[in-house]
Parts: structure tokens; C-alpha cells; sequence
């Protein structure tokens, strides 16, 4: 099963399988309506199985469970996501199965101890279930229906599927009252945001636009040292003083030439981040600049870090203007980061030792430009922009659990191209390919005009995102295997 934490709704397209269980007497108010509420989640796109029960044999509590995924599946599957529970009486969390990830919807007990403390890493969301059903209802049944307005909050309905629900319900107020207040008093959090122990490196949930809004404040942030003790200290009182001071400072921008792109601007005007920026919009944006950096985040953490190099850039006189890329496939995006991470990202460092910015020369930016990964003299070696990287990593790793020989080389930079470390990493690998994120070859395309080589391209099919299998099935990796293995050569290479 997967952990609840995997649908956050970040990414449409990301696969889930969740059981869910709803556990109490009031449960029972929801069993002539579950065929609307699974035909709900139909709507909202999910396959659904409901099986009613009870907990520990006959005696137990009354269960609702629902399995909800994003595949056919053919049984009700094991373990548990997501408890939701209806009664206030002590109970004993450990019959549940919750483990780290899990959710637990509760009314915390007034008065009565609970047996049992919430396991580790359990995300538990208080609810006032009476409350909110006393609005509308004296019969205690409905706070099921409170709570399944919860869940779609939670589970992120989407529109369609919850005005079928207020449409369908037998009790669509109460639905709608639970749907409302999680709208409005939750927070939601996935277990990489709370730290599992006292000694574990505290993990915040970052989008790529408070990323942004946090690099343009830490580059000028006048505490100094002090701020990185400040950020370990406690992360969530860093990072709301930061995008206080980021809202303050941070224009943000667009154009009608290109309505779809947003760039944020800091104070200078000199350094700037663009978000699901192509070719046309960034150099529109560099028009200015007669020594222009342009730069292509990984990922959130990634963006952060090279908005603070971008400002050393143009405060060492490196470059005049800074551009920040972020791919539209990043901008939907939520990300876990650690704390540690967070405050090397602050720095301009590269928290991973195996990339080129820590540990480089005085100015800490010298190799930068691009980091290369695997053997030398490899068969096939990729090339991969921002948000591409992870799948190429994946795949690489792929390729050496088979024994296969790869490389990758992942650069950080697109204007001016870096010509020089490109050729390098050509000359040590039989087959360059390059990956795109998207459905046109902007990489390919400037590597052909300023290098020597002429690589292969590899361009998801529309609609899709690449995967690590994709690159191995697309790129003819088994079959490279087998003839090394035979010792025949490759007659792609």
C-alpha cells in the first residue's frame, strides 16, 4: 500500500492505492449511501471497492472500508492509509495497522486518556465531528457523512465530484459542513514534513513558488550566519519571517507576449526566476543583459539554491543578468525537504557531495555548470536539463542493478551552453542522448549548433512523463546488455 502522503494532489497524473477506514457506530449512517459516494470517487477518477465490517471479529466496531486507486484492482488489498474515527471513547490506536504515513481523523476525547499515544510519523487532523454535525442534525449517524466531507477535502475532490456528492448524499449539509471547515482549519501534511524522532532532520513540505520567494530572501537576508542556526533551530518560523520578507520585495511579473509564463523579479532587477519559460520568453527576458546567465532548477531545493548563486554571479561581476528556469512539469509540484538541506540551499551549497558546487575553487561556483554521474567509457551516456535529472538518476540506477555500463551529465546551466564540459563527456561515452522534458528538443537543438557530437533525443509521448523503464525500453539499454554480454558490439553505438 501506499502511504497517504503519495496523493497529496501535486501531480494529477501520480498513481495512488489507498485503503481507507471509517470506523464507529456513526458509520452506520453512511451504508445507504455508498453507492453514490463511490460513484463520486469514480468521477474524481479512482477505481473503488466498499466493504462494510467490523473491527476484531463481531464485537469490535462497526468498518467501512473503501480501497480507492488510480488502477483495476481485483481484492480489498491489506493494511490501512487513512482511519477515520467517528466514536470519542478510549480506544487502542495499535488495532488500526497505522504505520508512518498514515492519517488518522479524530474528535480528540474532552476528558478520557487514549490507551494509547499516536504511533510515529501518523498525521492525526482533529475534527470537531459533534460540533460540526449539531448544526444540522441531533442524530449522532451523521457525523459520517461530517467526516466524508473531510476525506474529499483531503483527498482533493475535484469539483465535479463534489457537487455530485452535495447532489446526491441523503445528508449533502453535513457533507458539505465537514468539506467546509477542512477547507478552511486544516493544514494538510505528508509524513515528510514532521520529524520521526528527536534526533531526525525535520522535513517541510516545499512548492516551487515558495522556493523562489525563499531564495530571492535568504540572498538578501542581512543575518548572516546567524539565519542558518535560526532555520535548524525551527524551520517553520524561518521560512514564514522569509516569505514575509520575500512579499515585500518580490515583484512578479507578466507578459502579454507570453501570457502563460510568470517571472518573479527581486528588488535589483538584475536576477529573476521563470516559471514554464521556453526559448522565446527566456531570451525576451535576457534582451537586456550583455553577459546573461541562464539557469535550469532540478527541483524546488534547486531553484532556492540558485537564485542565492545567481545574486553571487552578479555581485562578483560574473554576469550582469540572472535567469532561473522552472519547468512547467516542476511548477505543480510539492517537494519534501530537509532542514539540513534547506539551509545548504541557502548558502549556495549543494547539499548532495557528489555535485560540483560544494568543494569547488574560492567563489564556491566554479564547477557548477554540470555534474556528471557513472562509469567512464560507458555505452550510452545521457544528458539532462532540470527536472529530467531525476528521471535519468532512476534509470541509472536501473541500468547498473542489470550490470550495465552508463553515464549521465546533468548540466545546470543553458546560456551560455557549456560547451566544454559537454565535449568532455561526449568523448568518454559511445552514445550521447539527450532527454527533453517536453514534447519539442530545445537541448538537442542548442547542444547540434555548438558542439561537435550529434546526440540521440528522447521526447516523452504527449500526454505522458517519461519514466526510468521508458528510457530503458526506448533507448534499447536490454539489448546493448545482451550483445555486450555475447560479445557482439552495439550497432547504435
Amino acid at each position: 500500500m501506499a502511504p497517504f502522503s503519495a496523493w497529496l494532489p501535486a501531480r494529477p497524473n501520480q498513481d495512488f492505492d489507498l485503503t481507507v477506514k471509517i470506523v464507529g457506530r456513526s458509520a452506520s449512517g453512511l451504508i445507504d449511501d455508498l453507492a453514490p459516494i463511490a460513484q463520486a470517487l469514480s468521477l474524481h477518477g479512482c477505481q473503488v471497492m466498499v466493504q462494510t465490517g467490523r473491527l476484531n471479529g463481531d464485537s469490535g466496531h462497526l468498518v467501512l472500508r473503501l480501497r480507492i486507486a488510480s488502477r483495476p484492482f481485483y481484492s480489498m488489498g491489506h493494511g490501512c492509509d487513512v482511519v477515520v474515527y467517528l466514536d470519542q471513547g478510549p480506544l487502542d490506536l495499535r488495532q488500526f495497522g497505522l504505520q508512518p504515513g498514515s492519517v488518522f481523523v479524530w474528535e480528540p476525547p474532552e476528558q478520557v486518556t487514549l490507551h494509547s499515544p499516536l504511533p510515529d510519523g501518523v498525521i492525526a487532523y482533529p475534527v470537531p465531528l459533534r460540533e460540526l454535525n449539531a448544526q444540522y442534525s441531533q442524530d449522532p449517524w451523521g457525523k459520517g457523512f461530517v467526516a466524508m466531507g473531510v476525506l474529499a477535502q483531503l483527498l482533493g475532490f475535484s469539483e465535479e465530484a463534489r457537487r455530485f456528492c452535495l447532489k446526491s448524499l441523503s445528508s449533502s449539509r453535513l457533507f458539505n459542513s465537514g468539506y467546509q471547515f477542512a477547507s478552511r482549519s486544516l493544514v494538510k501534511h505528508d509524513i515528510h514534513s514532521l520529524p520521526l524522532d528527536g534526533r531526525s532532520d525535520t522535513r517541510i513540505v516545499l512548492s516551487p513558488e515558495n522556493a523562489v520567494k525563499l531564495g530571492f530572501a535568504a540572498s538578501y537576508c542581512e543575518a548572516g550566519t546567524g539565519c542558518a542556526g535560526k532555520l535548524k533551530r525551527s524551520p517553520p518560523q524561518w521560512i514564514a519571517r522569509h516569505l514575509a520578507i520575500a512579499d515585500k520585495m518580490v515583484s512578479v511579473l507578466h507578459s502579454e507576449q507570453f501570457p502563460d509564463v510568470q517571472a518573479y523579479r527581486g528588488p535589483q532587477g538584475n536576477v529573476f526566476a521563470l516559471f514554464r519559460g521556453e526559448d522565446a520568453s527566456i531570451m525576451s527576458s535576457l534582451n537586456d543583459g550583455s553577459d546573461p546567465r541562464v539557469l535550469i532548477a532540478a527541483d524546488a531545493i534547486d531553484a532556492l539554491r540558485l537564485l542565492v548563486v545567481g545574486h553571487r554571479l552578479i555581485e562578483t561581476n560574473r554576469a550582469d543578468v540572472v535567469g532561473v528556469v522552472v519547468e512547467e512539469t516542476l511548477t505543480a509540484r510539492l517537494e519534501s525537504v530537509g532542514g539540513n538541506a534547506l539551509a545548504a540551499a541557502m548558502n549556495g551549497e549543494q547539499w548532495d557531495a557528489a555535485c560540483g558546487i560544494a568543494g569547488a575553487e574560492a567563489d564556491g561556483m566554479s564547477n557548477m555548470w554540470a555534474e556528471r554521474e557513472g562509469e567512464d567509457d560507458a555505452e550510452v551516456g545521457f544528458i539532462a536539463w532540470g527536472s529530467t535529472q531525476g528521471v535519468v538518476r532512476d534509470a541509472l540506477m536501473l541500468c547498473r542493478n542489470l550490470g550495465m555500463s552508463v553515464a549521465a551529465l546533468y548540466p545546470k546551466q543553458i546560456v551560455p551552453l557549456p560547451v566544454a564540459q559537454l565535449e568532455s563527456f561526449a568523448g568518454t561515452v559511445k552514445r550521447v542522448v539527450v532527454v527533453e522534458s517536453g514534447q519539442t528538443r530545445p537541448h538537442a537543438d542548442r547542444i547540434e549548433g555548438a558542439c561537435s557530437f550529434r546526440p540521440s533525443v528522447v521526447i516523452p509521448k504527449n500526454g505522458t512523463a517519461l519514466t526510468a523503464m521508458d528510457l530503458f525500453m526506448r533507448e534499447d539499454l536490454g539489448a546493448t546488455h545482451n550483445k555486450r554480454s555475447k560479445g557482439v558490439q552495439d550497432e547504435s553505438a
